[in-house]
């Protein structure tokens, strides 16, 4: 005679082999009975998943049961998107069912790795743009602004990039005029992630600069001269970080800006140098100091932004190692 608990066993034993027999065939209608009770095994036929109460449902169980070119919703249906990172093409991922480029500031390197306030993306990582960071780019445009001074700057400011950056980084010179590189109704930017122009002139003349600087505020240091007379360097609270007296200006005497800042609309690294006073003196300063000091010493210049104060001390009427340069103020 079999004890009570020998006769439990044995009918649990039953009901189990009864919802792990032999899958249903002909018409299922979603009923336990004709779906097979114990699909949660995934058992049910093509274009079928197996629900929460275990019955066998129309619609897609997983990404495999769709097309190439679709996924499974939640709601077990096929949609338009990618499933797989090798579903989109090179230098993109597939993020939240979608191909979306890993050098954007939203998905930098990889997915959703969203860059910070004022960092830009070198392609795969981001990065403050600090002078230590500036080789990270591999592309580099010198964008001209049509003033002979300004492009001869710009130029030179350029100069030393092959000399300082790795052998990947490219140089490349263009006009503000290139509707591919700048917007000629508002001036922004357009280069994008990977990219950094280099902008010799003030914001005036030079479209991306003033883009940068007065349309949009998002440089950290911005000129300013109210009454013609002073020049100040202003940051954005207005306070003046540097002052010159305009009666000062000579070809023996200036001040300049050089700063690293990134349009936050387009990606665009941008390098920006230029004088206080009329003349150009200062601007060739600026391109000067940041080809032959700043740059080949960059790991020292730890800020974005720095202030100068030039003395033609050789007095030859142009920068050279022979002339004064001083700090007057910098900062991230």
């Amino acid at each position: 005679m079999l004890s009570a608990a020998r006769v439990k066993h044995l009918v649990s034993l039953i009901f189990l082999i009864a919802a792990c027999g032999p899958k249903a065939t002909g018409d299922t209608t979603g009923t336990v009975a004709d779906a097979d009770q114990g699909c949660l095994t995934n058992r049910c036929n093509a274009g079928q998943f197996c629900s929460t109460d275990n019955t066998c449902q129309s619609g897609c169980g997983s990404d495999t049961d769709c097309s190439a070119g679709q996924y499974c919703t939640p709601n077990h249906t096929c949609e338009p998107g990618c499933s797989v990172d090798s579903e989109c093409g090179s230098g993109a991922a597939c993020c939240g069912n979608a191909c979306k480029p890993l050098d954007t500031l939203t998905d930098c390197g990889s997915c959703g790795n969203a860059c910070g306030s004022g960092e830009f993306c070198s392609g795969t990582t981001c990065e403050a743009p600090i002078y230590p960071n500036f080789c990270d780019n591999k592309t580099v445009y010198v964008i001209h602004d049509g003033i002979a001074a300004d492009n001869s700057a710009a130029d030179l400011m350029a100069s030393t990039i092959t000399a300082n950056c790795p052998p990947d980084v490219m140089v490349h010179t263009a006009d503000q005029t290139d509707p591919t590189l700048v917007d000629q109704t508002t001036g922004q930017p357009l280069g994008g992630t990977g990219v950094t122009y280099v902008l010799g002139g003030g914001p005036f003349p030079n479209k991306p600069l003033k883009w940068l600087e007065r349309t949009n505020d998002i440089t950290k240091i911005y000129f300013d001269a109210p009454d013609g007379i002073n020049f100040y360097w202003r940051d954005r609270t207005g306070t003046a970080v540097a002052t010159m007296p305009g009666s000062t200006c000579s070809a023996h005497r200036d001040q300049f800006i050089t700063e690293l800042v990134t349009d936050p609309m387009s990606g665009t690294l941008s390098l920006i140098g230029y004088g206080a006073c009329s003349g150009g003196h200062g601007t060739l300063s600026a391109a000067w100091f940041y080809a032959n000091v700043l740059l080949p010493n960059r790991m020292q210049y730890t800020d974005s932004w720095y202030v100068f104060d030039w003395t033609d001390t050789d007095n030859d009427s142009a920068p050279s190692a022979g002339d004064t340069f001083t700090v007057l103020a910098h900062g991230l």
